[in-house]
């Protein structure tokens, strides 16, 4: 019921919030803290932010490409709930899900569908795209892109919400790898940024479906240590993280202030070395910053 409320809140902040997308290139330039965050963790960290009731904005780096990872999987599981299918069913998520061992072989980390097949039960779509938020399960995001369409309807769903950078060509886990100056199966925070806010709170979802996909993020568990462990007590999360070569760590998504206010959050990070280890506490303390600047 509590979740239920948040998304009834959000559905009346949304229609005016999105026009921050017509006039990203007025944010306000945030270069000062964010570049001190840059020099004490060694990171490029490009932001875009904004409260989508006031129009408050930060940005840094928000125009640079940084690699999706596992952001697109929102978009994924979206693409399933609008029934953006390469089969039409309307009864999708219902449906049992029967997929082969060599799904989870080749996923590189599948944590939920390895233990479902383990135990040889068939879940169904609509847990599968569950446990492809929460626990970022690469098989799971794999059987998804397989009904959609493959990789390419990710970059079909972002043009149709207006998205004309966001785009992926590979699979999981490949589509983790990334050199610097790479195009495929990247973005840039204002247009992940963007393309989140309308499917959490725009009408990029119809609003059973938009309810559906903000109540699986906010049980994301991969993000306990990121954007989520920067904000203050009382504010709520929804968001999804992704990690890859660099020192990738992202995380993307919409706050809630205990007053209801939605805060849009896209945060991309990478470091210089290609063998760099992901760091979670610069998106902690890039989250800390936006609180307070646009709580």
């Amino acid at each position: 019921m509590e979740n239920t409320r948040l998304t009834r809140r959000v559905a009346l902040a949304g229609g005016a919030a999105l026009a921050f997308g017509a006039v990203a290139g007025t944010a306000h330039a945030d270069s000062g803290p964010l570049a001190r965050i840059e020099a004490a963790h060694d990171r490029r960290i490009g932001l875009y932010a904004t409260n989508l009731r006031t129009g408050r904005r930060l940005a840094h780096r928000a125009g640079e490409r940084f690699v999706m990872c596992s952001t697109f999987k929102t978009l994924a599981v979206a693409a399933v709930l609008r029934g953006d299918l390469v089969t039409p069913d309307r009864k999708v998520l219902d449906r049992r899900a029967h997929y082969p061992p060599s799904l989870v072989a080749g996923a590189g980390y599948a944590p939920r569908l390895q233990e479902w097949q383990d135990q040889g039960y068939a879940p169904t779509q609509a847990e599968i795209c569950e446990v492809t938020l929460r626990d970022s399960d690469n098989a799971g995001a794999n059987w998804l892109l397989q009904l959609i369409g493959g990789p390419t309807a990710i970059t079909r769903l972002a043009r149709c919400l207006g998205d004309e950078t966001s785009n992926l060509t590979r699979w999981e886990p490949d589509l983790n790898a990334w050199q610097p100056g790479q195009l495929i199966d990247t973005t840039t925070p204002w247009s992940i940024g963007r393309t989140y806010a309308k499917l959490l709170v725009g009408d990029g979802l119809r609003t059973t479906e938009r309810r559906r996909l903000v109540d699986w993020m906010l049980g994301n568990r991969t993000g306990d240590n990121t954007l989520r462990k920067g904000l203050p007590p009382g504010w709520r999360l929804a968001s999804k993280t992704g990690t890859g070569d660099h020192g990738t760590r992202n995380d993307v998504g919409v706050a809630w202030t205990p007053s209801g206010d939605p805060v849009l959050i896209s945060c991309l990070t990478s470091a210089a070395e290609p063998d760099a280890d992901p760091l979670d506490p610069p998106l902690a303390e890039v989250a800390d910053h936006c609180a307070r600047v646009l709580g």
